[in-house]
């Protein structure tokens, strides 16, 4: 089971279902239903101007006297099976003020118990854009990238397909999964790099998104620590003791190791055509240990959310030369009502 606004909902009822369907939440359980449906149970109701007060002005909150159906009976009704609408139904007829509400407030109040007590779910296969809503009440996970930085970022950074990338990141994988999504099937190389080569921070949103093995054969996790260090291979080259009977576990962790020094040993001979620097830690020393992988004409990109670290970046690339438009950039969105 999983939470969604403090719902316990069981998925099982989703397997095999059409992307984009609605299933209405019925005792812990997702119910399909159609789409004409759920939109007339999700659309504001008409309310009757008849039946309307002018105004607010001699409503009082009273508790129980304005309301006579309790908690506990709605309840014993959510326990019993009825639907949400016949609940809703319920509580607008033994209401005392609903009919001296004004029509505004008579939606206000339909709407909010609509929201309450008819729970409608729509299940959509993941992308990129919904990952970024998805983050939505937790940025921090991701460096509060909004949807449009993102954008504006691999606009910035040229990432097509064909392209050789590295990418070091601290966003959940947000941007690695970007990238792996306009690369698919590539000719390029995506090189993913982390410290000790742990992919743990950067695997959430690629395991959302369920690439494809096609899709991820070119992607590298390498430890960035190791790039530059001409005994890394060696070492890792180094005979080790056999063991007597391999478990599958020990030879699953021979091949992840064996893929990575693959990848470190692809990344230098291999000029970048895109770098991308979203971390956590320090990106003045990762950009200073990175840009001469560059190749020419290419391009990088390095976000952050302070801007003292930027102009570090900016005035190490203005003195470190052979840069050409080097600027600090921000992205703005305005919300429109």
């Amino acid at each position: 089971p999983i939470f969604i606004d403090k719902n316990k909902i069981y998925l099982d009822h989703i397997i095999n279902e059409s992307d984009g369907s609605y299933f209405e939440l019925k005792e812990r359980h997702l119910c399909k239903i159609d789409t004409v449906q759920a939109k007339n149970l999700v659309q504001p109701g008409d309310t009757s101007s008849d039946n309307a007060g002018q105004d607010n002005r001699n409503l009082c909150d009273e508790g129980t006297v304005n309301q006579v159906l309790q908690q506990e009976e709605i309840e014993q009704l959510k326990s019993e099976g009825v639907s949400g609408q016949s609940i809703i139904s319920q509580l607008v007829s033994k209401s005392a003020t609903f009919d001296k509400k004004t029509v505004f407030s008579q939606q206000k109040y339909l709407n909010k118990k609509k929201k309450k007590y008819i729970q409608i779910y729509r299940a959509w296969k993941p992308s990129i854009r919904l990952l970024c809503q998805a983050y939505t009440h937790d940025l921090q996970k991701i460096m509060y990238l909004r949807r449009d930085t993102l954008a504006m970022l691999l606009s910035l950074s040229n990432v097509n397909h064909g392209s050789n990338i590295a990418i070091v990141e601290s966003c959940q994988g947000l941007i690695l999964a970007s990238a792996i999504q306009r690369c698919a099937g590539g000719d390029g190389l995506i090189f993913n790099l982390t410290p000790a080569g742990e992919h743990n921070s950067t695997s959430p949103c690629c395991d959302f998104m369920d690439f494809s093995s096609e899709s991820t054969a070119n992607v590298y996790t390498i430890p960035i620590e190791n790039i530059g260090d001409t005994n890394a291979v060696e070492r890792a080259n180094q005979v080790k003791p056999k063991q007597e009977e391999p478990t599958e576990k020990s030879l699953q962790a021979l091949a992840r190791r064996q893929r990575r020094f693959d990848g470190l040993q692809l990344f230098e001979k291999t000029k970048l055509n895109s770098l991308i620097i979203a971390s956590k830690y320090d990106s003045l020393s990762i950009l200073q240990h990175l840009v001469d992988y560059l190749a020419i004409s290419s391009h990088f990109v390095v976000y952050s959310q302070s801007i003292q670290t930027l102009l570090e970046c900016y005035q190490f690339l203005k003195k470190h030369g052979g840069t050409i438009h080097v600027e600090v950039a921000d992205s703005w969105l305005r919300e429109y009502q």
